[in-house]
């Protein structure tokens, strides 16, 4: 029933997404201009706009024909691991065409994939929780976060995605959507260090938020600049 619902209002919401004008132009642009820092971590030249975890098979490669844009950034330190960032954003997001959900996108590629605690970044990181797990294949293991905005909210877990997609559709919107994704290799963390997996996990996306532009701290979280 709840799907139905949804369906039907969807489809509602598509009769009115001229009137409604809800993706700004030149948002595509906009997910290009990445802080240069972050913290202790710089921007290396682009590569691709694409997604690549590891290897990009048929299946994934028709997965990706669904965004409208996708964005893959590393980030690099002296010491500290490489962040493979990704950025996937869609013009209209509806229950039946959501985000693919990383875990699964990892497990069809032959990671035995572990679910973790999520991580909440509180205030500094705009209130955002990340959702986060381990994938592994042979001897590499990736630590991977991440979290999405669809129109106005950013919820977290499957649940309080699909509620935030149908409270927008009640409401005849038919939102744009990003999903933000995070990874490292563990086996790049000194051994012996001061920080954990999940901490720099944390302190990446962290520094992401803070640093954003407002034009792209809008598109990420829904962060408008303070009033003065």
């Amino acid at each position: 029933m709840f799907a139905g619902l949804a369906a039907t209002a969807s489809a509602g919401a598509i009769a009115f997404r001229r009137a409604q004008q809800e993706v700004p132009v030149g948002r595509g642009t906009i997910l290009t201009h990445l802080p240069a820092q972050l913290g202790s971590w710089h921007l290396q030249a682009a590569r691709a706009d694409m997604i690549d975890p590891v290897v990009v098979d048929i299946a994934f490669s028709q997965a990706l024909e669904m965004y409208d844009r996708v964005i893959e950034r590393d980030y690099v330190s002296p010491v500290l691991p490489r962040i493979m960032l990704n950025i996937a954003y869609k013009r209209e997001v509806r229950q039946e065409e959501r985000f693919h959900w990383p875990e699964f996108c990892y497990a069809t590629q032959g990671f035995h994939v572990k679910r973790l605690a999520p991580i909440a970044l509180g205030p500094a990181g705009d209130n955002v929780t990340l959702t986060q797990f381990v994938g592994q294949r042979e001897e590499r293991r990736e630590r991977v976060g991440y979290f999405m905005r669809i129109g106005n909210a950013v919820p977290s877990g499957s649940l309080a995605v699909r509620a935030a997609l149908f409270r927008q559709s009640l409401a005849m919107h038919l939102p744009d959507g990003v999903m933000v994704r995070a990874s490292f290799l563990e086996d790049d963390i000194a051994q012996g260090g001061a920080t954990t997996p999940a901490n720099l996990l944390a302190r990446f996306f962290r520094e992401l938020v803070q640093t954003a532009s407002a034009p792209l701290g809008e598109i990420l979280v829904n962060k408008h600049p303070k009033s003065i």
